[in-house]
């Protein structure tokens, strides 16, 4: 079941966010990334929040959010997390196709990724199957904490 997040729901997506980024494979952030931080920008109900939930207990959880402020907040962005345990259950695509639907009936023109990390096959392969296409490649932009600086991919979908 996917569901709007509540306020009590925050911790749980907080916790799914925090051990992505400490897995250094697919977020931006690094372990010194707080909680304050990721609260400002991601985890906050100002941002259009679902979490997932399998035997009563959230495995997964998204987040949309403007892409950038003013002129650019027509096109949405968006996180996704799967519990480690969950991961290649289906639950990614279920949040993305539902995450689609949302932006949509939220008002958005598309949707951005600004940084699919290019060795994440999985993510990619799944994006595109929803219709994503990649617009622009960062050649090592990201720094991959197993295989070094691996490129970024920018990814879009219209809306």
């Amino acid at each position: 079941m996917i569901r709007p997040a509540e306020i009590q729901d925050l911790e749980r997506v907080w916790q799914l966010f925090k051990a992505i980024i400490d897995e250094g494979v697919y977020f931006a952030y690094d372990h010194t990334t707080t909680r304050e931080q990721i609260e400002a920008s991601w985890v906050n109900l100002r941002n259009l929040v679902y979490v997932a939930e399998e035997e009563g207990q959230i495995v997964g959880a998204y987040i949309v959010k403007p892409n950038q402020p003013g002129h650019g907040a027509h096109i949405a962005n968006a996180a996704y997390m799967v519990d480690t345990g969950w991961r290649g259950s289906g639950i990614g695509r279920q949040l993305g196709a539902h995450s689609l639907l949302i932006a949509k009936d939220a008002g958005y023109h598309g949707m951005q990724f600004n940084m699919v990390v290019s060795s994440n096959k999985g993510a990619v392969h799944l994006w595109q199957s929803l219709g994503f296409d990649i617009i622009g490649t960062v050649p090592g932009g990201f720094h991959h904490a197993g295989q070094g600086y691996v490129d970024a991919y920018i990814m879009f979908k219209k809306l």
